[in-house]
């Protein structure tokens, strides 16, 4: 039970560290003598402490290597002193933490320059007995270099760091050197080694004969030797005679040496001579054309005594006279003849022996046509041949151009053969070209050409993509091209067996729709058919969904250093489009000091400067994909102090505001107490009308009072008049649903000002109407954020939405879904004098009176009655025009004239 404790409570005796990296330094290549860095970071409190260690011992700072923040920085990267493991050691001041980082290391790449060596022979001195040389290059780096050699600036095929030569002969003296490569550079050796190779066939001489004196017929010895391999033969020579062994005063000696028995009184000259002959050289191979002179020369090699040469074929010398002689060496022939070709001796001979060199003769001829490269047609896809076969002397080189650009057999696409042939291993459709063989000897050359023809294969050009989307309620299509022999039959239809929709149609392989709707989502089939090549099908999913559309864009922002930072981006689409940001090439995620807000807008708290940049707003779902870009600002916030003037100044701010408040407060007192005086003025005016007919009412506009009344009363008659308070919210809201349109579907035509409310201007609003595919409108913007100018607007939409009249304006919509909110009203040239008026009005202070969308403008200008227009009406009219407010009727003056009208008046 203790054991169980004690192994359930161990955790608790290591609670697991609340410091983590979020970045750990990682092992990288670096070049010697070149900057580098290892990232360390933490995610954790900000009392942090780092340190770095090196294969346990703590990194200590210099100008080479020091610490940088949390990070590790190096200047110069030494590969002596920036081995092994290096770990970031982060303590938390507060609480004591420590967290210690994995291993990394830096693999340091590095070459450096070094000599050349001769490992054999161990002397220069021992060269001339040497069979073989052994040179090393000491060019070292990491990773391991490699090597190249090279003599006399020309580069040798040897890529090892030793080069041995064996066989070595006088082709093998010059001046060697290596260069070395890897991934930190190239460099070459910084001492060369030169070697000189003397030909060992050639006698050189060891001991030569020295003059003597010596008495009459007493003897003298005479020391001759050479060296050579194979050994030399030595004669001896007296008064330019061979010296033979057979005279009775003169003796030879196997070491070379001459023995004189006795010497007679005359003086005498004794020559010591080595007998070589030296090697010809490898065969020659001469080709020439038939029917010209051709001369070929046989030059003697070394020897001594002078070798005498001649030529021979098949073992007979050749004559020296005839179409084919020798002559001097030479070998003439005059001219060439087809039967010329064949193998050639020349043969050299002195007393040392003989040698020979061969010498091979082709005669050539005119290549001639075997097989000529035909036209030729070939399957797409399938691999095609063009045959170009010719015989000669010697076998013709051949040569295929396409375009006049040779074919090599780089890549996969082209195969040579030796005998002339052309394959193309997977014939393309731009493979249908004119291709030409060219066969050349040294005779001559025959070229010809020929075409392939490629049958395509029936394909889709391009394949549909598999999944699109159709834009809702839009003019859609979807392209679906096939090619093939002939031209193929394209069809479209529904993959469930369901009949196209009666909107859609097709042509030439596209699918057309005129206005895509909810059903017309789903999977579809085209097909395309060959009566030759059969059929193929490519199957499409259509989904139907709206384009992405910015309703809201982000704007140039600038705000200061620690605060916070928004950036809107609002976008709508079917389906719902996904919004994310981007700055500086890279996917914003949400963190402690940025996250992306579920209506898409970025907020960006505690702000530096490194936040500055351009922020790039993404929106896309399964149609499309858009993008907004804003340019955000982040400065500094000034720093002011204080002063007394300041201190003064916002007192002096507080007393006004305190002043302004108090006047306001006053001010509203006033304006319903004349409210309240008015209406009681008013009420008593109409019983006094209603007993016995009083004065008429004046009005009052403006705030002011005019008659005893005010503008907010007659526009409380005119909505009494005009409508019935709603009952209930409910109905409100269900006018609102019924009523709402897509503010997508208006088209902006112009401006006609600005109003109480907001800008007024004319647009065209498609199927508001049900009769009409686009319909002119009016429409009114709310962009105050006045509560009452917002109290306003919606009184006035409840009026609209109640009024049903042939004279009235209808309210045709309502779009309130964003900011700011629309109301779309008929539009008739009245209605647009109206709205002008009243802009006008607002602009210049002039009176308009604006009752169910008629706009009367007080001034000299008079109406014709209408037709059919009773006397009273006009009359009615005539005063409302009046240009004295005063002396124009009341609403209730109105509403008891046309009260009071006969019946049958067409009023």
């Amino acid at each position: 039970r203790s054991l169980m404790k004690t192994s359930l409570s161990q955790p608790d005796l290591f609670p697991a560290s609340s410091l983590q990296f979020s970045e750990e330094p990682q092992s990288q290549d670096a070049l010697h003598g070149r900057s580098a860095i290892l990232r360390c970071e933490l995610s954790g409190p900000e009392d942090m402490r780092f340190w770095w260690t090196q294969d346990g011992r703590r990194v200590q700072d210099s100008n080479r290597r020091f610490q940088e923040g949390s990070n590790l920085k190096f200047t110069a990267v030494d590969r002596h002193a920036d081995t092994g493991s290096f770990q970031c050691v982060a303590s938390s001041s507060s609480t004591g933490e420590t967290v210690t980082s994995a291993n990394a290391s830096i693999n340091i790449k590095w070459l450096e320059r070094g000599p050349i060596t001769m490992n054999e022979p161990a002397s220069e001195a021992e060269l001339e007995e040497a069979e073989r040389i052994v040179l090393q290059c000491h060019i070292d780096g990491h990773p391991r270099p490699s090597s190249k050699w090279f003599k006399d600036g020309a580069q040798l095929d040897r890529k090892d760091r030793i080069l041995t030569l064996t066989n070595l002969s006088t082709g093998d003296s010059g001046i060697y050197s290596c260069c070395a490569q890897n991934a930190a550079g190239k460099v070459c050796s910084n001492h060369n080694i030169t070697l000189n190779i003397f030909d060992k066939s050639v006698p050189r001489v060891l001991v030569a004969p020295v003059d003597q004196v010596v008495l009459r017929n007493e003897e003298a010895v005479f020391h001759c030797q050479f060296r050579a391999k194979p050994p030399p033969l030595i004669e001896w020579f007296h008064d330019a005679e061979p010296v033979l062994n057979k005279s009775r005063t003169v003796c030879l000696i196997p070491s070379s040496s001459l023995f004189a028995l006795r010497v007679s009184k005359r003086s005498a000259a004794v020559v010591c001579v080595s007998v070589e002959i030296a090697d010809m050289g490898e065969r020659l191979w001469r080709v020439f054309s038939a029917g010209r002179g051709e001369r070929v020369r046989c030059d003697p090699p070394r020897g001594q005594p002078e070798p005498q040469v001649w030529w021979e074929r098949a073992g007979a010398r050749v004559a020296s006279e005839g179409r084919v002689h020798q002559r001097d060496g030479d070998l003439i022939f005059s001219p060439t003849d087809r039967s010329d070709s064949g193998v050639y001796t020349c043969v050299a001979r002195n007393t040392a022996g003989q040698k020979q060199q061969e010498l091979v003769v082709t005669v050539a001829t005119s290549p001639e046509w075997i097989v000529q490269p035909q036209d030729t047609h070939v399957e797409e896809g399938q691999p095609g041949f063009l045959h170009c076969h010719a015989r000669s002397t010697p076998e013709p080189r051949v040569t295929w151009y396409r375009k006049s650009v040779p074919i090599t057999e780089e890549g996969s696409r082209y195969k040579l053969f030796s005998n002339g042939t052309l394959r193309i291993n997977s014939a393309e459709v731009n493979d249908a070209q004119t291709y030409s063989c060219v066969c050349v000897t040294q005779a001559g050359s025959l070229s010809a050409h020929a075409r392939i023809h490629i049958l395509e294969k029936l394909k889709f050009t391009p394949v549909p993509q598999p999944s699109q989307c159709l834009q809702l309620d839009r003019e859609s299509s979807v392209s679906c091209v096939a090619k093939a022999r002939e031209t193929p039959i394209m069809h479209w239809s529904r993959a469930d067996g369901a009949d196209l929709p009666s909107h859609a149609s097709q042509m030439n392989g596209a699918l057309r729709f005129s206005t895509v709707t909810r059903a017309d989502g789903g999977n579809y089939t085209c097909v395309a058919s060959s009566s030759v090549q059969g059929e193929i099908r490519a199957h499409v999913h259509l989904t139907v969904g709206v384009h992405v559309e910015f309703k809201l864009e982000p704007e140039q922002t600038t705000v200061y250093q620690g605060h916070t930072a928004v950036l809107h981006c609002q976008a709508s689409g079917d389906p719902q489009p996904y919004v994310q940001w981007m700055l500086k090439d890279k996917l914003l995620s949400s963190s402690s000091s940025s996250r992306s807000m579920p209506n898409g807008s970025l907020v960006i708290s505690n702000v530096t400067t490194e936040d500055t940049g351009v922020y790039t707003c993404i929106a896309g779902n399964t149609c499309n994909i858009r993008d907004t870009a804003a340019q955000l600002y982040v400065v500094e916030k000034p720093v002011h102090p204080r002063s007394e003037d300041e201190d003064k100044s916002q007192f002096k701010m507080f007393q006004t505001i305190a002043l302004s408040v108090a006047v306001a407060v006053a001010y509203i007192i006033a304006v319903l107490g004349l409210m309240f005086y008015c209406k009681q003025r008013r009420k008593s005016k109409r019983l006094q009308k209603n007993r016995a007919g009083g004065e008429p009412e004046t009005e009052c506009l403006n705030g002011v009072q005019l008659n005893g009344h005010r503008v907010s009363e007659i526009h409380e008659e005119v909505a009494l008049s005009s409508m019935r308070p709603s009952a209930d919210s409910e109905k409100q809201q269900s006018c609102g649903d019924e009523l709402h349109f897509p503010r997508a579907h208006l088209q902006t035509i112009t401006s006609l000002g600005r109003g109480v409310f907001g800008e007024v201007f004319l647009a065209k609003a498609r199927a508001i109407e049900e009769t009409e595919p686009e319909t002119l409108v009016l429409v009114k913007s709310l962009e105050s954020r006045e509560e009452t100018h917002r109290s306003e607007f919606r009184r006035e939409l409840e009026m609209f939405s109640k009024l049903n009249h042939a004279h009235v304006v209808r309210l045709l919509g309502i779009c309130r879904e964003t900011q700011p909110h629309y109301m779309i009203l008929e539009y008739v040239d009245l209605v647009l004098n109206t709205f002008k008026c009243f802009i006008n009005s607002m602009q210049q202070s002039r009176l308009c009176l604006n009752v169910f969308g008629l706009c009367l403008q007080a001034g000299t200008l008079r109406l014709s009655p209408p037709v059919n227009c009773p006397a009273h009406v006009c009359s009615l009219m005539s005063h409302c025009w009046a240009s004295s407010p005063k002396e124009r009727p009341t609403f209730s003056e109105i509403l008891q004239i046309l009260t009071d009208s006969p019946a049958d008046t067409k009023v």
